[in-house]
């Protein structure tokens, strides 16, 4: 028994040896094995990589005494800013378009950064100099350098040196400047497939401060990896971009869309557009008014006409230029992008008349429902009826598309051709009260559009039967 015990205290002994020895070698585990950890560029490389600047050749293998290109260089500082939008491809013969570098060699060119050859030749694949490397981080940091001519600083510089290099301009201030204060009420909503997306979501929530929301915007199908295989034609995500009517359905809304002043709105980039349901995200609600931010997620594709399809899909609001970003890119560089925005302060958004009424529905099922209102007499004079107090109106079915009843006096007519969607509030003839449920063209008066709410949903609450609406101007339930 005894040589048992002592037996098992040696096992426990050797246990916890082991167990410290692989404490011990985990924490000297890099993530590039051609790093070593006392090697002086370490901690630059670890920054570098932590900031998005810098990847590796491969999972394992950083090439620190590899050589860093031109192509290279702009790419690195168009993270290191933000990675701003640009329109247009590189205007060299040496500089392909849409690939990796295109977008950075655009800026960089622009910015007078790396201006190229002045023979048409960017120099994408020639290695930068020493003295290049630095001169070019120093004019991204607001200098003038002087060139030196140095024998010394005319060898190639490796990546390592880059790393250093970038480490020592930017990490001591982290490039951040303080985050933006409007005193806009904003929000980051967000669809992300494989998690890229709602890591810069989550930079940019925290650049901005605990004072402003995040939404995932969550499809109702989960897409599988099976849906996003891209080499697969007939794959879900690559049938719903070839379809533009493709409009996924989306598990859950935005509780006040109203309240929101600024919309960051973040996607992935599929085949060089965002993903149908971002379609069904910005048609589900009335923007009018708001200031929306696009940002991206790719790995080579830049933000191009994206968010530009997506604007011209909805109406009223003010669209700022977006930002691409890489899934790895630090917080660092979405503060640098962020910051640079011209968001608009808080007083703009005070001085704006709210627009708005709500909608209480009584009947097999009830709702609260908000809209805004159409810019025209026929929504003023609404308005104005509405300033006196609540008006309850009993509404009943009309063709299978719509729930109609009367106002009690008339209202001003504005009558024009109109293709209706679901959610859109019309004054016919000039006294009766419509709320559209399915779609049908006609020439009618608009007064306005339900706020948030989908097809499916507005068709379960409203019904096949008669039920009671009251609009007022003011939330019913304070």
């Amino acid at each position: 028994m005894k040589i048992l015990k002592r037996f098992g205290n040696l096992l426990l002994i050797a246990a916890l040896v082991l167990s410290m020895v692989a404490i011990a070698l985990a924490a000297e585990v890099r993530t590039f094995t051609d790093v070593p950890a006392d090697a002086g560029y370490a901690q630059a490389v670890d920054w570098c990589v932590e900031h998005g600047l810098m990847n590796g050749v491969d999972d394992t293998h950083f090439d620190p005494d590899g050589s860093m290109t031109r192509a290279m260089l702009a790419a690195v500082l168009y993270r290191q800013a933000g990675e701003p939008a640009v329109t247009g491809s590189p205007e060299f013969s040496d500089a392909q378009p849409n690939v990796w570098y295109s977008d950075a060699v655009v800026w960089a060119s622009g910015k007078g950064l790396l201006r190229g050859y002045g023979n048409g030749l960017f120099g994408v694949n020639d290695p930068v100099s020493r003295e290049m490397l630095n001169a070019v981080i120093a004019r991204q940091n607001g200098e003038n350098p002087a060139w030196t001519g140095a024998e010394e600083l005319a060898v190639d510089a490796k990546r390592s040196e880059a790393a250093v290099a970038l480490y020592e301009a930017f990490a001591g201030s982290e490039s951040m400047p303080d985050s933006p204060s409007t005193g806009a009420h904003i929000l980051v909503a967000y669809f992300s497939a494989t998690n890229n997306t709602e890591s810069i979501a989550n930079h940019i929530k925290d650049v901005l401060g605990e004072e402003d929301d995040i939404y995932e915007i969550i499809p109702e199908s989960p897409y599988t990896s099976d849906d996003l295989n891209y080499n697969n034609n007939s794959s879900r995500a690559n049938r719903e971009q070839q379809d533009s009517a493709a409009r996924p359905a989306i598990n859950g809304t935005v509780a006040n869309m109203e309240q929101y002043d600024v919309i960051f709105l973040g996607y992935p980039i599929w085949h060089g557009q965002a993903p149908r349901i971002m379609y069904t995200f910005v048609e589900a609600y009335d923007l009018t008014g708001k200031t929306i931010v696009p940002f991206c997620t790719s790995g080579s594709s830049s933000i191009g006409s994206s968010a530009t399809n997506l604007a011209a899909v909805t109406t009223g609001a003010d669209w700022l230029p977006g930002s691409r970003f890489s899934g790895s890119a630090g917080q660092s560089a979405v503060a640098n992008w962020v910051n640079g925005l011209k968001l608009p302060e808080a007083e703009a958004f005070s001085e704006r008349e709210t627009n708005k009424m709500y909608i209480q529905v009584s009947g097999a099922k009830s709702a609260l429902w908000t809209a805004t209102l159409a810019e025209n007499s026929s929504a003023a004079a609404l308005k104005e009826l509405l300033a006196a107090g609540p008006l309850t109106i009993e509404m009943s079915d009309y063709g299978s598309m719509e729930k109609v009843g009367p106002i009690g006096q008339s209202l001003p007519g504005n009558d024009e051709q109109i293709s209706t969607s679901a959610g859109d509030i019309i004054l016919y003839q000039g006294t009766s009260f419509v709320i559209y449920y399915e779609s049908n063209s006609y020439n009618l008066t608009r007064l306005g559009k339900v706020d948030g709410v989908t097809q499916a949903q507005m068709k379960d609450v409203l019904g096949a039967g008669s039920v009671t609406v009251t609009l007022t101007l003011t939330d019913p339930n304070g």
